[in-house]
């Protein structure tokens, strides 16, 4: 009886994940998992992170921008980002007060960008802990290895810009290998993305879908 009630208290599928544009879905299957810790790195990692969460706030839900010095806001509005649910927070200096600012954030918002900084690591338990009980996704951009704790990385890799000839000509358009992987789900996908395509929107380049199984399995986990 015990573990009916719990399963009756759970929210529908739909509500435990936030929506991402069609061309992620090939990385994402079953949507933005609340309570996730997301992972975006590699050299296109800011972009990458923006379109990912850029549906869900286009549909209502608020995004924090905590301790990102480097974002654009151009080019957050360009991918897709309503600039009048964007909030940007000063993370303020060491891994302490970026937690408290992580935290608060947490209170109101649905999504959360930031960078870690050093000794991020150490406050991974307290922001998790929040994360879980706030039901918010947490979205992590790194140049490298993300210095906290992910349930999903999604990898830029290879880039290549399109529209230049020789020595003339415009940048108009960015394809990124992007590889999605980490504990909360089974096996790698990958997917090459325009990002942004010649008509400066996200689209699918190139995909390689999970199987059947494979989706199957993150169904399990996730719900």
């Amino acid at each position: 009886m015990e573990s009916v009630t719990a399963l009756s208290s759970l929210p529908p599928a739909a509500d435990r994940s936030l929506p991402v544009h069609e061309p992620l879905t090939p990385l994402l299957p079953v949507g933005l998992q609340r309570r996730w810790i997301v992972g975006c790195t590699g050299s296109a990692a800011m972009s990458l992170a923006l379109a990912v969460a850029a549906r869900a706030v286009s549909e209502g839900s608020w995004l924090a921008a905590v301790g990102v010095p480097a974002l654009g806001v151009e080019a957050a509005h360009e991918l897709g980002v309503p600039l009048s649910r964007l909030v940007a927070v000063d993370a303020g200096t060491g891994p302490t007060t970026w937690a408290e600012r992580i935290v608060a954030a947490l209170d109101g918002f649905e999504l959360i960008l930031t960078q870690a900084p050093p000794g991020a690591e150490r406050m991974a338990r307290q922001i998790r802990h929040r994360l879980q009980a706030k039901g918010a996704v947490l979205l992590v951009v790194s140049n490298g290895a993300p210095t906290v704790g992910c349930d999903l990385e999604l990898a830029s890799g290879e880039v290549r810009w399109t529209g230049l000839g020789a020595g003339h000509g415009h940048l108009v358009a960015r394809r990124v290998s992007v590889r999605a992987g980490g504990r909360r789900m089974p096996g790698v996908a990958r997917c090459d993305l325009w990002l942004p395509g010649p008509d400066g929107r996200l689209a699918v380049a190139e995909t390689r879908d999970l199987t059947s199984d494979e989706t199957a399995g993150l169904r399990r986990v996730v719900a």
